[in-house]
């Protein structure tokens, strides 16, 4: 048996459809490789960037949101270190063909103009004032520390022995406009029951075909 390959994170410099199938095949290797292993080659960071531009890929926003044809905003909520290296990691990326732009902020209310916010643990005290700003509009919100889905988070960071996994409340997607895919669902640990096993060839399919523009019923 081959041993697994590295984890992939998104790249401009590799071709898009081939790109694609790496970027599938590594969400897949990190949702199941321990920590260790993706420090060996990656920072926590550069992990979790990985993670959040897979993200974007699988959840559709209301007609409001996909009415702009001009950007996806991704925002940190931390303007240090954490944020800087997702931004590096994810510069130039672009998601369903549209430009992908990381915005750095302090500010709650600026969550109000992304399509996916991120909240590090670095930012974790200003939890509460992040979800309200975001309350009922379609905006996904991400964090990583252990109150964040008691808060009303939708996706959230965990590790479970030294592997980094991430578990959805579908709850607080309820009422947004958001729709989260069922192939992401299938890899999520699901907060008001059991998650299901961990599969591979549908999500990789999927991303593929959302990469190279294919529609989603096409055959690959």
């Amino acid at each position: 048996m081959q041993p697994l390959a590295p984890p992939m994170l998104p790249s401009r410099t590799v071709a898009q459809f081939a790109g694609c199938c790496c970027l599938a095949l590594g969400l897949l290797i990190l949702s199941v490789l321990p920590a260790t292993a993706h420090a060996a080659q990656f920072g926590e960071y550069e992990i979790k960037a990985g993670f959040l531009y897979n993200f974007l890929n699988f959840v559709s926003w209301n007609a409001e949101m996909e009415r702009n044809p001009s950007q996806i905003v991704l925002m940190v909520f931390d303007t240090g270190a954490a944020g800087k290296a997702i931004a590096d990691t994810l510069a130039s990326e672009t998601v369903r063909g549209k430009p992908l732009r990381v915005i750095l902020s302090a500010q709650p209310a600026d969550a109000r103009k992304a399509h996916l916010v991120f909240v590090p643990t670095t930012s974790a005290g200003e939890l509460d004032k992040i979800i309200q700003a975001v309350q009922g509009r379609p905006v996904l919100t991400v964090g990583e520390s252990d109150n964040f889905i008691a808060a009303g988070g939708m996706i959230n960071f965990v590790r479970q022995g030294a592997k980094i996994r991430f578990e959805i409340n579908p709850r607080a997607v309820q009422g947004t406009g958001l729709k989260i895919s069922s192939q992401l669902l299938k890899l999520a640990i699901i907060t008001s029951g059991p998650h299901s096993n961990l599969t591979s060839t549908p999500l990789a399919t999927l991303i593929c075909r959302q990469r190279s523009g294919l529609p989603a019923d096409a055959e690959i």
